[in-house]
């Protein structure tokens, strides 16, 4: 690391957002670009081996975050703290997640448009979905709204097992056609999953947009093992960011712009530890204040709960290398106004989720150990099943996430609240009824799979009751991994917004926020597609110098 270096552009954050940002702005010759990662490059084996993917959780890829004690939700597990897995490796969470390829519907970006964020609505955003997309279903292809030929590989994920087969099925039986999730209006639908899979490996954001013949620019620079720690301004222009990198500080000068593509954790931390965020907290933490806005502010996240069922017969082979999984998902509204869909349906073809390491990965408690099933490895591997999870889409709950101290390298507190609004649980329990639906099937009944009911010491209520329900709800909740928010998207005048719509820091020159923390509220399904297609407009507004 020399001395002093300067570039036009310093991108911190190799994640979904930042892989896409230093393809996409280096493609400029003219344009010197730093793309920095905390996490290592992505040689572990096992991130490009889609079955292999619940191995990550824990590992040195994964930043291993826990949100606060939650009063309402995570109850069976330590301390009540849900896990928060978040990719710290070259790739980000695009090297850990799911690799589930879901825009969401078309209101979601609507209703960004709509609440400040011009520029934002669904047919202006569905331009750069396809810019990075190359669908190999010939027949989606046929279709308006898909395209080939961009560097992020789409495929159906294959092979499929009886049981997303069966859901499929059982979903169609119960009322819900077969359609493209993809179409811009998922609600009410059961498919099979499109995931960012290209020849049986995963196709992480570092693999799509970060190839051996863009990693040879030479006005491309890229650290991993490099922490930002704090930005250093000018009055409001951001002159250098410090870094460590291998355990040596150093300071990176910007000539341009500096991008935080971080993730919602730490871009929101970052701004905190630089003076920019909520006055009153900057003060109690001693930090000066640069611009009052609400960083941390927001904070949201889709959270399911468990549904496990007895089956034999038709799961998966660990030799199907290539599947992530979960072939198959559904979606559906509980409202008859519903303007999106309130409820994803996740499926998992184990009856253990993680399999033996459950309890490790899910954080559970001891206390719950006779509840979940938790026996031996081996009696764990032998028994079979699959898993429905309902996930709540449209979160009515709102958290935040603030320091702990002024350390860059301690992770901050976050909140969730998750299930504080009452709204919420109502919805997800509609949502376990229509599972229940799903599960008195002819497809469900001709597998043989019935659903099996959690025992809990705790719970004073009739088994299948609403307040049984409530009561598993409640303690068998965990995130999908899909937090967003902290640095919300708004009208330039809005005082609840951080970034404006051409994602730059209100109140700052050259600092602007590009990932999934800038959403106003969550997308209908997988935000991994929505972040790159945030990084994928966000570029070319940096291009366009808007």
């Amino acid at each position: 690391m020399a001395a002093e270096s300067a570039y036009d552009y310093v991108v911190v954050g190799a994640g979904s957002a930042g892989c896409v940002l230093a393809n996409r702005l280096s493609e400029d010759e003219n344009a010197t670009v730093l793309l920095i990662e905390a996490g290592p490059e992505d040689t572990n084996p096992n991130i490009h081996i889609p079955l292999m993917l619940g191995s990550l959780n824990g590992s040195e890829v994964d930043w291993k975050y826990k949100t606060v004690p939650q009063k309402h939700a995570c109850l069976a597990m330590n301390e009540q703290r849900c896990i928060w897995n978040k990719g710290k490796v070259l790739g980000g969470s695009s090297a850990i997640n799911f690799m589930n390829y879901m825009r969401g519907h078309r209101e979601d970006y609507d209703s960004w448009a709509r609440l400040g964020a011009e520029g934002w609505s669904y047919d202006e955003v569905l331009p750069y979905f396809m810019k990075s997309e190359n669908n190999t279903n010939q027949e989606y292809l046929k279709a308006p709204y898909h395209s080939k030929g961009g560097p992020w590989t789409v495929s159906d994920v294959l092979p499929r097992t009886k049981y997303g087969e069966m859901l499929v099925e059982a979903g169609k039986e119960i009322g819900y056609p077969i359609t493209d999730f993809n179409n811009s209006d998922n609600r009410n639908t059961f498919n099979y999953n499109q995931g960012t899979i290209k020849d049986g490996k995963r196709a992480s954001t570092a693999v799509a947009f970060l190839t051996p013949d863009v990693r040879q620019r030479k006005n491309l620079t890229i650290w991993t093992e490099t922490a930002a720690t704090k930005i250093i301004f000018e009055r409001t222009t951001a002159k250098s960011l410090k870094i460590v990198k291998n355990g040596t500080e150093g300071e990176i000068f910007v000539r341009k712009e500096l991008i935080l593509s971080a993730g919602t954790v730490v871009s929101p931390q970052l701004l905190m530890l630089s003076g920019i965020g909520p006055k009153a907290h900057l003060e109690e933490m001693g930090i000066p204040v640069l611009c009052d806005l609400p960083v941390g502010e927001n904070l949201q996240d889709h959270l399911l709960t468990i549904l496990r069922f007895n089956a034999s017969g038709g799961g998966l082979s660990m030799d199907w290398t290539s599947t992530n999984c979960c072939e198959s998902d559904g979606f559906v509204t509980t409202t008859d106004d519903a303007p999106w869909p309130e409820i994803q349906f996740y499926y998992n073809p184990f009856f253990y989720f993680w399999g033996p390491n459950e309890k490790e990965n899910c954080n559970i408690s001891d206390e719950f150990k006779e509840t979940f099933q938790h026996k031996s490895k081996e009696e764990m591997e032998k028994k079979e099943g699959m898993i429905i999870f309902p996930g709540l889409l449209h979160p009515k709950s709102v958290g935040k996430l603030w320091l702990k101290s002024t350390d860059p390298m301690e992770p901050p507190l976050m909140d969730p609240r998750y299930l504080e609004d009452p709204y919420d649980m109502k919805t997800m329990l509609k949502g376990v009824r229509i599972a229940q639906k799903l599960a008195a099937t002819k497809a469900f009944k001709d597998m043989g799979v019935t659903l099996d009911y959690y025992k809990f010491d705790n719970c004073p209520h009739e088994i299948d009751s609403d307040a049984y329900w409530e009561h598993v709800i409640r303690h068998v909740s965990m995130t999908i991994w899909h937090i967003c928010g902290t640095c919300k998207m708004g009208a330039k005048d809005d005082p609840t917004a951080v970034v404006d719509p051409s994602l730059r820091v209100r109140g700052l020159d050259n600092v602007r926020v590009i990932d999934g923390s800038v959403m106003p509220h969550e997308t209908s399904g997988n935000t991994g597609a929505p972040i790159v297609m945030i990084a994928e407009k966000g570029a070319d507004m940096i291009k366009q110098g808007k």
